[in-house]
């Protein structure tokens, strides 16, 4: 039988301290839970964590200053892509994905959607005035939305306020 865990999906700045933060508050009250944590990260912001029980980097899909070499690396990253999701798979079962963003949590919460895991966004505490490219997918893709800031409510009348992390 394999392990169930809660699956985490998070970048490297911003999202990832928000996701420290997260992992901190579930600590506390992972005493009672009893799960575990797996996290597909941004190559090069894995966070060290006694709940994390093992680490996938992924490196960014979507370039925001494109050029063409970066045209020439998007098979590589879509074989790193198949190849985290099936060895996942294979070892783990994912009841939950929960992502801070960036837009590398959108391929894997749709695949773990179609295997019945629940999908839980929080977008990004750096969002007043607009609305990040993964939340504006994440929105209809997510089981639960959350927003960090009120002003988002215009943009997302259906999310569930949570404060800052």
């Amino acid at each position: 039988m394999k392990p169930k865990v809660i699956l985490l999906i998070y970048g490297s700045g911003g999202h990832k301290a928000q996701m420290e933060r997260l992992l901190n508050k579930m600590d506390r009250q992972n005493a009672e839970i009893k799960i575990d944590f797996i996290a597909i990260t941004e190559t090069g912001a894995s966070i060290e964590h006694h709940l994390v029980l093992e680490n996938f980097e992924q490196p960014p899909f979507r370039n925001k200053y494109f050029s063409a070499a970066h045209f020439f690396k998007l098979p590589q990253k879509y074989f790193n892509f198949l190849q985290c999701f099936f060895r996942i798979r294979k070892n783990y079962q994912v009841v939950s994905v929960i992502s801070t963003g960036p837009g590398l949590a959108i391929p894997f919460s749709m695949l773990f959607k179609m295997l019945k895991s629940k999908i839980i966004f929080i977008e990004t505490w750096s969002r007043f005035e607009t609305q990040s490219y993964a939340g504006k997918v994440m929105y209809r893709l997510a089981d639960r939305f959350y927003i960090q800031n009120r002003s988002q409510e215009k943009f997302y009348p259906k999310a569930i306020y949570s404060g800052l992390l």
